[in-house]
């Protein structure tokens, strides 16, 4: 038995990830746990890394999953999402006065190809965006008294993920957006 050449583990690695892609499509992994694997079949020197990957998928679940709202809002106190939670590709968070407090790593992601977008509106409060490594961050809007601080991992893009686009609109507050492990 001969070892593949690199050049033929290409369209299994393509195949591995569309499967890694509707899987966390279909809510069977979160965003963190899809770019491990990705970036694990793009790192994989061999089909049987390739196929480690995939070989213990949860299985789908009868009736596919429920998308999440996409709009997030209160009044008076602080919007936190963490662990596992469903999050749709265009959801908006609106806040008077409080914080909006995002973990991204947990979230099982509606399926589809386009970019996440992420959007906040409040008068007072800061917004916390935490996201897997490799995943591609873009920060826009407007803020009038706060600050903005961006703090990725300082690594590649992992293949097949998501862009994520950050909106905030706020008058006084500060913008965080870090990747973590």
């Amino acid at each position: 038995m001969t070892a593949a050449l690199p050049d033929d583990l290409e369209p299994r690695r393509r195949a591995a990830q569309q499967q890694l892609e509707r899987a966390v499509g279909e809510g069977r992994l979160t965003l963190d746990e899809f770019t491990d694997r990705a970036g694990a079949v793009w790192a994989a020197g061999s089909g049987a890394e390739i196929e480690r990957t995939t070989a213990d998928l949860p299985v789908p679940v009868v009736g596919g999953t429920k998308p999440g709202r996409s709009a997030l809002i209160g009044v008076i106190g602080d919007i936190t999402r963490r662990g596992r939670w469903s999050l749709r590709r265009r959801t908006t968070a609106v806040l008077l006065i409080g914080d909006v407090d995002l973990d991204l790593r947990g979230a099982v992601v509606e399926q589809g190809t386009e970019p996440i977008t992420v959007g906040t509106w409040s008068v007072l409060g800061d917004t916390v965006l935490t996201v897997p490594e490799g995943v591609e961050v873009e920060v826009g809007g407007f803020t009038l008294l706060g600050d903005r601080k961006v703090d990725l991992a300082p690594v590649p893009r992992v293949p097949g993920t998501p862009v994520v686009r950050v909106r905030v609109w706020g008058l006084i507050g500060d913008v965080t957006v870090r990747s973590a492990r």
